[in-house]
């Protein structure tokens, strides 16, 4: 018999349990392993670890530089298909559309001298195939592709090149048809090396979008560049100290970890030269910097004040300890200067009273 599921007590559904006793003549004695069980995890009503939450999708960064990929269609659509794989940077990207009907979006991207369409394109094979697909055609145009996508307005051609994709085990996306797409298009933030992708599963493409444009505002404008001077500082560190065994992998990140917390999105994007020189060389020392401790000239020779301050954690919430946090938007600095304000102000009162 396989073993019962954590949470239930493995037992033989065929045999006979026997008399049942009464609750109040069971004394907690009698029973097994109780504080045992009371302590155990599996036997809590809450669980000890984060629950699965179904959505049917596997969220990725998928790396994409060694595959080809076709586009079928010239639209709006397409445009926006035509985007989001020129920032992945796949090998090669194949657009099959007619030049009549096909947007401008698309025709720029795909041709324009313009210097940032034609940064677009650098290093990635791009082909424009200027005709429409037909039925007959199918099984010739997707020869050879590891990924289709189709924007198409004709939706029996659509799951045409639906049927043959699969017959082909080729990934295949058809646009707006989600029982047709092997994946989805979420709405992407992108800012340098951040990318944020909300997914609905299809569901609702326009609130996902709307949900995004929070995500935007709530990010400052230099999250994307504090993200590439963490990349440089991690190759940095390696620099200094490239082993490959376990325990140096878990020194590397573990000073990656207490430095990175140490400096708020906004300090990671004032990152140079030489603040991460300054940063790196705490590394043997196992010391971790934070932006005041490699900036102490500022604010007229106070920055020292500043470092002091924050290796004390002055100006962050205690609870939480968020680098990007404030102490102003600490529920527990909030409730306890509210407590403390009433208290003085009771006794203020109390103290008049008393005078009168």
């Amino acid at each position: 018999m396989p073993p019962a599921p954590a949470g239930t007590v493995a037992s033989d559904p065929l045999a006979d349990p026997g008399p049942v006793p009464h609750p109040s003549l069971v004394s907690p004695s009698s029973v097994p392993n109780a504080d045992a069980a009371s302590t155990d995890p599996s036997h809590s009503s809450t669980a000890p670890y984060e629950p699965p939450q179904p959505s049917g999708s596997l969220l990725l960064a998928w790396q994409t530089k060694k595959l080809s990929i076709l586009l079928i269609g010239g639209g709006a659509v397409a445009a926006s298909r035509l985007y989001h794989l020129l920032c992945a940077q796949p090998a090669r990207i194949v657009v099959l559309a007619p030049r009549d009907g096909t947007c401008d979006e698309v025709s720029w991207r795909l041709t324009s001298d313009h210097p940032e369409a034609v940064a677009g394109r650098a290093g990635i094979a791009v082909e424009w195939r200027e005709r429409a697909l037909e039925d007959k055609s199918i099984d010739e145009e997707i020869e050879g592709f590891d990924m289709v996508l189709t924007a198409l307005d004709d939706a029996p051609l659509s799951r045409a090149v639906y049927t043959a994709c699969k017959a082909r085990r080729v990934l295949v996306n058809v646009a707006d048809v989600p029982p047709e797409c092997d994946f989805y298009f979420g709405s992407t933030l992108r800012r340098g090396a951040l990318s944020v992708m909300v997914s609905t599963n299809g569901k609702g493409p326009r609130v996902a979008a709307r949900l995004r444009r929070r995500l935007e505002k709530a990010l400052p404008d230099n999250a994307g560049r504090a993200i590439d001077n963490v990349g440089l500082l991690r190759a940095g560190l390696r620099k200094r100290e490239n082993g490959g065994d376990k325990e140096t992998i878990e020194r590397r990140m573990e000073w990656m970890i207490r430095v990175s917390d140490r400096w708020s999105l906004a300090q990671l994007g004032e990152m140079d030269d030489r603040m991460r020189d300054a940063v790196l060389e705490g590394w043997e020392r196992g010391e971790a910097k934070g932006y005041w401790d490699v900036n102490r000239s500022k604010c007229c020779g106070l920055g020292w004040v500043a470092s002091l301050f924050a290796r004390a954690g002055v100006g962050r919430c205690p609870v939480d300890r968020d680098p990007d946090g404030t102490a102003l938007k600490c529920p527990f600095v909030m409730t306890s200067t509210g407590f403390l304000l009433g208290l003085a102000t009771a006794g203020t009162a109390a103290a008049i009273w008393a005078r009168r």
